[in-house]
């Protein structure tokens, strides 16, 4: 009994990872430019993670404030995002038509149970200012520096290395055992009420 609570059936979403309705290249978006990414940071898409509870998967009128000119006419996940984003060519032109937008159904990887609170705001600030804190620092961000914290580092503490991801998959068991010791580690709350509710 011990043995599956320790490690829950993957049916429950634990360490799993889903195909995704476009397949999002992180690799090419948030790896390292040496490697031929674009070494963009996590918080240029998940704009709300400093100021708020949650890290917000951005809609896709962001993706296609760049898509809408940049990348292959012939790639199908490119395809696939500009048709949700209303974006087609008509006579040699690029037209958005808003009303023809949809959302992308991102499936969710990383999972918490619904009576557990977590605030990313609370844990980037706290990591931002305590980089001795931060665990999982991609090799290719190491380079930076305690002293340069970059938020890509900050979220590899509970994320890992989600750059160098083909598909993202969850990588720490995000279990209240995990989450207590690191709390208890750095002096955070470990009352009840701090995290359920």
């Amino acid at each position: 009994m011990n043995a599956w609570l320790g490690q829950p059936l993957p049916v429950l979403g634990f360490e799993q990872t889903f195909d995704q309705p476009i397949n999002f290249p992180h690799t090419k978006h948030a790896g390292p430019v040496t490697e031929g990414g674009l070494g963009m940071d996590c918080t240029y898409c998940h704009r709300t993670v400093e100021n708020s509870s949650t890290a917000h998967v951005p809609a896709v009128e962001l993706c296609a404030s760049c898509h809408r000119a940049i990348g292959s006419e012939s790639s199908e996940e490119l395809k696939k995002l500009r048709e949700s984003a209303g974006i087609y060519s008509e006579n040699n032109q690029v037209i958005v038509d808003p009303k023809k937008a949809s959302p992308i159904n991102w499936k969710r990887v990383h999972r918490l149970p619904d009576h557990v609170r977590f605030v990313h705001s609370a844990h980037i600030n706290y990591l931002t200012n305590n980089p001795n804190a931060i665990k999982n620092i991609p090799e290719h961000l190491s380079i930076y520096g305690k002293e340069n914290v970059l938020s890509s580092e900050v979220c590899s503490t509970c994320h890992g290395d989600v750059a160098s991801m083909e598909q993202v998959h969850q990588v720490e068991p995000l279990k209240m055992g995990q989450c207590v010791n690191c709390h208890r580690e750095n002096g955070g709350p470990t009352d009840c009420a701090a995290c359920h509710h």
